[in-house]
This record gives structure tokens, sequence and C-alpha cells, in this order.
């Protein structure tokens, strides 16, 4: 049971090994990257990245419990997130922490698109300046499944797995929409 955000911290290292907080952009094995928001410019871009966005985490999280790990990079992103719609009180669970970065931890014992399209808008928006946004890191997590997501800007998302089987048909059903890591295999 994860009552807190060192339980959190903890159960994470146990089941992902001790990898960045703020990027998966340095895990070498079993992560792939898909491309969002392509050439598309302007609205059209920003359609482009929530749909993908959301295609993606639908395919890797449906019917399934997720916790949102969100780190807010100043005192205000939480506020900015509650204005693009997240209902922070409607989590299953919620907790906070607050060492060298402030974390913002909710678990929901069902995926929906509802409950992650605010925070999915507001990391997309915030880069090419449209609102909402947040200037945050969210790691979208199940730990039964043992996947990482995390969308890191209206470019591009990272998925990272201990088991390489959900690599493997994540990247083979959305494989047009892949990006090979600079030095990386895809699988």
């Amino acid at each position: 049971m994860i009552d807190n955000a060192t339980d959190f911290e903890d159960f994470f290292t146990t089941i992902f090994g001790d990898i960045n907080r703020s990027t998966l952009s340095s895990v070498n094995e079993n992560r792939i990257r898909f491309e969002l928001g392509g050439e598309e410019v302007d609205s059209k871009r920003i359609a482009q990245a929530l749909d993908r966005s959301n295609q993606i985490l639908q395919y890797c999280l449906h019917n399934l419990d997720v916790w949102l790990r969100i780190v807010l990079w100043s005192d205000k992103e939480e506020a900015f997130l509650e204005k693009a719609g997240l209902v922070i009180q409607s989590a299953n669970n919620i907790f906070r922490q607050k060492n060298n970065e402030e974390a913002l931890y909710l678990y929901y014992d069902r995926f929906s698109k509802s409950i992650v399209k605010p925070v999915i808008t507001s990391i997309i928006n915030y880069d090419i300046g449209e609102e909402p946004s947040a200037n945050i890191t969210c790691y979208f997590i199940n730990f039964e499944k043992q996947i990482v997501i995390n969308i890191y800007d209206d470019r591009g998302m990272d998925i990272y797995s201990t088991n390489k089987k959900i690599i493997e048909r994540t990247s083979d059903k959305f494989y047009t929409w892949l990006i090979a890591p600079a030095g990386i295999p895809f699988i």
C-alpha cells in the first residue's frame, strides 16, 4: 500500500530501478519515443499532439489504475493545472513531497481520458506558449503493468517498461509515430 511520497518513491525504485524522475531520455533499454506534433503547425500541431497522446495513453492504460507523479516547477503550476480543468480532489489518493522539487502524487483507480486531458493539454501547450499550460513534468504510471509514460512537450513522449513485450506491442501498434532515440536501438 502506498500511503505517502516516501512509500511511492521506494516502490517506484523497486519496480523501475533508480531511473531519473524528470526525464526518461536517459533510460537506454526498454524505452521508446513517439513523435506527437510532427510537421504540423499552430492549432493543427496541438490537435495532433493531443490526439496521439490520448491514443497511446488509452492503449497503454485502458481499464487500469494510474498514478500521476507531477513535478511542479514553480509554486503556481498546481493552480494552472486546476485552471486547465484538473480536479485534484477527485483523485482516490493525494499526497505531496517538497524536497529539491515539489511533487504532487495523484492516484486514480481507473484511467480516464477526462482525468488526464488537462494534464496533457497543459504539457503540450507550455513550450509553444498556448493556454492552458503549466510548467510540469508528469509521469503516468501503472505499477502492475510496469509502465511509465512521459509526455515531454508537443514534440513527443517516452514510454519505459521493465516488460519488453509491452514496449514491442506498443511500438508495433504505433510504429508510424516512432522516433529512434539517438544511439539507442528501438528495442
